[in-house]
């Protein structure tokens, strides 16, 4: 829900609803607006139509970093909010209070983050991961609850698999699973064989081990870290029996200084480099043929800077194998044999990382692990390993890390209890509505 005028929408359709998701900080006046509203109809004191609204927030965060969130200045707050907390009954300082790191502390800026956990019944992360992030990030949001209790927990994001599971993939389940294989739990006997369809470009060779890497050239997320080492990414890219390829995409903000220059050196090595591509014109239709084509996918960003990342899922469910550092969703994804993880000495209470020796992990695996895997034959000439991964990545990933999952954790998780509160509330003698 997005605000003042998303709650003003929903009544105007005639929308009667009690419990509202704020996705992000962006709408945190929605939990103003929910209590003036609640003062309006049933003439409640602030801190009555406080409480009864709380019962049915739900607040997800999704930034790893302070720096994510939005901020604003005392004097534009007061400029633009003014008279509509006036009409709410809520003092301006009151209403800084929600959002200050340390309420009463003038010099603050207004958080839009710590206004939504504050006002939300219930507050959760995008991973398992994100959710102690979160904890250790905002717990002053509850001074004095050591950091293990600050009531911040998670559910982890989804995609829809229909809309990037490729059509040759989807049909084989369709056959070999159910006609409906993406509403399927993972321990249904229905599961069975998966495989994998692969599109490449022209340019490249379709039976070449293909890396994939595509996402927003951030400078976290270190699209260049295989390029660090150039000598050994030649020997790996040319060797005569197992040649490699990588293909990258993606695009840098604008004013993303270092972002832009990491995208520039990538363009210039795949202009030099004939098993390096760079597609241009990144766009969610180049999203989906490379979570569709890859063998691989390529995600090594500074652990705890990754929230979720949902990339991953959208190349595995379609048997496209993980290799990326233990971040985000992958922290709670991986499983052996289903994927590898790039070794990171980062920790919750160490998290600077050594990106030269994360590089050298990297390169290590490749050269040892997932290249000899992909191009182990049986006499046929299949990589019957790498089949059985692929069909356990499918299964582990379209059950477990799906849109519908995502659904079904927030409404047994969050809204299914936030109506519950809400309705019991309706059962107290001065209900507010």
């Amino acid at each position: 829900m997005l605000g003042i005028g998303g709650m003003r929408a929903l009544r105007a359709m005639g929308v009667d609803a009690t419990v509202f998701h704020m996705n992000e900080g962006h709408g945190f006046l929605l939990a103003v607006e929910r209590i003036r509203e609640l003062r309006q109809r049933r003439q409640l004191t602030l801190e009555e139509a406080r409480l009864i609204a709380r019962a049915g927030f739900v607040f997800t965060t999704h930034t790893p970093v302070a720096a994510g969130s939005d901020y604003f200045e005392p004097a534009l707050v007061r400029e633009l909010l003014g008279p509509y907390l006036t009409d709410v009954g809520l003092s301006f300082e009151r209403f800084m209070d929600l959002g200050r790191r340390t309420p009463g502390d003038v010099r603050e800026l207004l958080c839009t983050t710590y206004v939504g956990l504050r006002m939300a019944d219930r507050a959760v992360g995008v991973s398992r991961l994100h959710g102690a992030v979160s904890r250790r990030l905002w717990k002053d949001a509850w001074p004095g609850l050591p950091e293990a209790q600050v009531p911040i927990y998670s559910v982890t994001n989804g995609v829809h698999m229909p809309s990037w599971v490729a059509p040759e993939i989807a049909g084989l389940l369709e056959r070999h699973v159910a006609p409906e294989w993406w509403d399927i739990g993972p321990d249904d006997a229905r599961w069975t064989e998966a495989v994998h369809a692969r599109h490449a470009s022209d340019q490249l060779d379709p039976d070449a081990f293909t890396i994939g890497f595509s996402r927003r050239f951030a400078p976290y997320k270190r699209a260049n870290l295989v390029l660090s080492d150039h000598a050994r990414l030649l020997r790996l890219l040319h060797d005569a029996h197992r040649p490699v390829q990588i293909v990258f995409a993606g695009k840098a903000h604008p004013a993303d200084m270092e972002g832009k220059r990491i995208l520039r050196e990538i363009v210039q090595t795949a202009r030099r480099e004939s098993h390096i591509a760079f597609m241009e014109d990144y766009d969610i239709e180049v999203a989906r043929l490379l979570v569709q084509g890859a063998d691989v996918w390529l995600n090594n960003p500074r652990r705890f800077l990754e929230a979720s990342g949902t990339s991953g899922m959208k190349a595995g469910a379609n048997g496209v194998l993980n290799v990326s550092v233990l971040d985000g969703w992958w922290d709670e994804g991986h499983r052996p044999g289903l994927g590898w993880a790039i070794p990171s000495g980062a920790t919750m209470d160490s998290p600077t990382t050594d990106d030269a020796a994360e590089a050298e992990a990297l390169h290590r695996l490749l050269e040892r692990e997932v290249v000899p895997a992909f191009y182990d034959r049986d006499e046929r000439g299949l990589p019957t390993r790498w089949l059985a991964m692929m069909r356990g990545s499918v299964r582990h990933i379209v059950t477990g890390f799906s849109a519908r999952r995502m659904v079904l954790d927030y409404l047994s998780e969050c809204y299914a209890p936030a109506a519950r509160r809400v309705e019991q509330l309706r059962l107290l003698p001065d209900w507010g509505g």
